[in-house]
Order: structure tokens, then C-alpha cells, then sequence
């Protein structure tokens, strides 16, 4: 639903345009890649090396932000700036953001502050950022900001891209939701690709 929203709702984005992918490989991104492909974007994704071969198969084109410079290779591969960069990380990232979008692009920034420090700090980015004339936007999102009356006509969206098999949520692992734990800590590792999903009783392997 996050990235549906931010493509469709939020960016409005249309074929042919160009988007930076800041946290490519999680369940967000996995999605927007399935999503962004279906649109018809030209995607740039970050991500370390073991996981560019996913973002290959989404039409999308790796970068491996231990070892490059993104602002650097996206400044030689699309000189005339890119129109849209999603970051689902965190704001350090703005100020690099801004330079690799065109004039009249947008950095839409989605995910919670990690404390309400920096929920502060995210809210005094966000105005000094938007009081810098060079043509470029940044814009936020939650899923509380667009409203619930889009909740429905967007689930129904994405449910008819599932089952027309246009879309599949790409899942790393399944954990009884009692091993809790250890899915937060497969997902600390930097591993995971797609998704980790938590099991009721009920629905775990052997069970009537």
C-alpha cells in the first residue's frame, strides 16, 4: 500500500520516468519495484552487491552504495537529473537526494523517525529544504496523511494485480510468531530481501 500510494497518490508518476530507489531490497522496496515496473519507470535502486540480482529482474539498475557514489553514477548515467527519488531510509540522505533530482523533480521521504528527536530535526529539514530556490520538492508521506476513504479503492487495486499474478510479494522467511525474535533478528542481519512474515498457529505447516 506504501508504495502504491507514493507512485499513484503522492508522485503521480507516468512511463518513461526516472526514480531513485533509496532501501530498494526490503518489503517497500521489493514492492516498489514490482510496482515501478508495472508503471513503467526507469529505476536506479541501492543496494549491496548479493542483492542486485532481484533488482535486475525488475528492470532495474544496481548500485552498490558500500562501494559507489550514487550521486556520481546517477550525475554520469542520467545528466539531466531524475524525477523522483523514494528514500525510505533516513534524512542523511537529503541533501544527495536533492542533487541527483532535475529542476521540478521530487523527494518524497516515507518512514518514521526512529525517536521524536529526530522527528524534530526530520520537521526543521524538511522547511529549511523547502525554503531553497532550485526548483526541487521534497514531500512526505503516511498512510494517515492521504486518508482512510483511499484505503479501500487501493487494497482493491493491489488485490487484482495479485490475483492476476501481475504482482508477488517476495517473501525471505516464514517464523511462528512465538520465534518473533528471531525474524527481528534475520531482519537486523542486512540479509533479508522482500519480506519476513510472522505466523499464527494456525496457519504454520502440519496444521489442521
Amino acid at each position: 500500500l506504501v508504495a502504491y500510494q507514493i507512485l499513484h497518490r503522492v508522485a503521480r508518476v507516468k512511463p518513461g520516468d526516472k526514480a531513485l530507489l533509496i532501501g530498494s531490497s526490503g518489503g517497500v522496496g521489493t514492492a516498489f519495484l514490482q510496482l515501478g515496473k508495472l508503471a513503467g519507470l526507469r529505476m536506479y535502486g541501492l543496494a549491496s552487491p548479493g542483492k542486485h540480482k532481484v533488482l535486475a529482474e525488475y528492470g532495474a539498475t544496481p548500485i552498490d552504495y558500500h562501494t559507489q557514489d550514487f550521486v556520481q553514477v546517477l550525475r554520469q548515467a542520467e545528466p539531466a537529473g531524475l524525477d523522483f527519488v523514494f528514500n525510505g531510509m533516513g534524512e542523511e540522505t537529503f541533501e544527495r537526494s536533492l542533487a541527483v533530482l532535475r529542476r521540478g523533480g521530487v523527494l518524497v521521504h516515507y518512514g518514521g523517525p526512529q525517536s521524536f528527536g529526530y522527528f524534530l530535526l526530520l520537521l526543521v529539514k524538511l522547511a529549511f529544504y523547502h525554503l531553497l530556490p532550485n526548483g526541487k520538492a521534497i514531500k512526505g508521506y503516511g498512510t494517515h496523511l492521504l486518508g482512510v476513504d483511499l484505503f479501500k479503492p487501493d487494497w482493491q487495486a493491489l488485490f487484482q494485480l495479485l490475483e492476476e499474478r501481475q504482482i508477488q510479494p517476495i517473501i525471505t522467511a516464514r517464523f511462528p510468531i512465538l520465534e518473533a525474535a528471531k525474524a527481528n533478528d534475520l531482519l537486523a542481519s542486512g540479509q533479508v530481501v522482500g519480506n519476513v512474515v510472522l505466523l499464527a498457529p494456525e496457519f504454520l505447516p502440519g496444521q489442521p
